[in-house]
């Protein structure tokens, strides 16, 4: 985490009387939206529960639910620590675990993305007249690709991959920079390996973007009519919405750091909810 003990905001009463916050956090947001990420825990627990009783294929089950189930959960003691932390703001390791949460959830939220379209690609397949959902006649599966090289079906794997590899980046770069204590040389190589890493997350998104959108047009083009057509359109559309939230949330994040610990992002609360907090729900 991002952290700079010489920056603390002082008091003007006490000069001893820091806080690890720029700002004088609130303790009613932190507590409301611990409340809310309970909704998408819930929610996705039933409809996991739900699937388990229409089909025997458990990968085909869990595969996509658990990551983000987890993010949820994450996401509810993220808030809940953050909320303790708002009455102990002196206490560096409530905090920083509360953000570390915090920025640790949405990386198993994309995995469950990934793995979301890849399940709405595989499950259409197209013939010279259209897309069909049968699979007793010749056909062939949409092939989407990026730069016309990488075939879709190995795209989960490889966004999960870079995914995993921004975040281990960022959390080198946290640890290059904590171990001179943020100064110095260190504290400037830790944190371009820090950016370095958030660069590597909105890029991976971005790619992932493209191919969303991608195999939309193809949908649009090879569309029949149809209620299976209909829903897979309905899904496609919310998972834009999806992706184009996770991106904003990804490039405020990267601006955050980018800019450091005197920034307006940084010395005020609102954007942590408006630009992270409520994509994430």
């Amino acid at each position: 985490m991002y952290i700079k003990q010489q920056l603390f905001q002082k008091r003007e009463t006490d000069e001893e009387d820091w806080s690890v916050f720029f700002y004088n956090p609130s303790l009613a947001a932190t507590v409301l939206f611990s409340i809310l990420y309970v909704i998408p825990f819930i929610y996705h627990i039933y409809i996991s529960y739900s699937a388990q009783k229409k089909t025997s294929n458990k990968y085909f089950r869990y595969s996509y639910s658990v990551p983000i189930i987890i993010a949820a959960f994450l996401e509810i003691i993220a808030y809940g620590q953050r909320a303790a932390s708002t009455q102990s703001t002196q206490d560096i390791g409530l905090f920083a675990s509360s953000q570390t949460l915090i920025v640790l959830a949405p990386v198993l939220v994309c995995a469950s993305l990934y793995v979301l379209l890849g399940r709405i690609i595989r499950s259409t397949r197209v013939t010279g007249a259209g897309i069909k959902e049968e699979t007793g006649e010749a056909e062939k599966r949409i092939e989407v690709k990026v730069g016309g090289i990488v075939r879709v079906s190995y795209l989960p794997k490889i966004l999960i991959t870079l995914d995993v590899a921004a975040m281990l980046t960022q959390g080198g770069g946290s640890a290059i920079a904590s171990a001179g204590e943020w100064k110095g040389t260190l504290e400037d190589i830790g944190t371009s390996v820090l950016i370095g890493g958030l660069a590597l997350q909105v890029a991976t998104f971005t790619v992932f973007l493209s191919v969303v959108f991608s195999f939309h047009q193809k949908i649009l083009r090879h569309g029949e009519e149809g209620m299976g057509m209909v829903l897979r359109g309905v899904y496609i559309g919310g998972l834009f919405i999806m992706v184009l939230l996770s991106q904003i949330r990804s490039i405020f994040r990267l601006i955050e750091f980018a800019l450091g610990t005197e920034s307006y992002i940084m010395t005020n609360e609102w954007p942590l909810y408006v630009l992270e907090a409520v994509p994430m729900l």
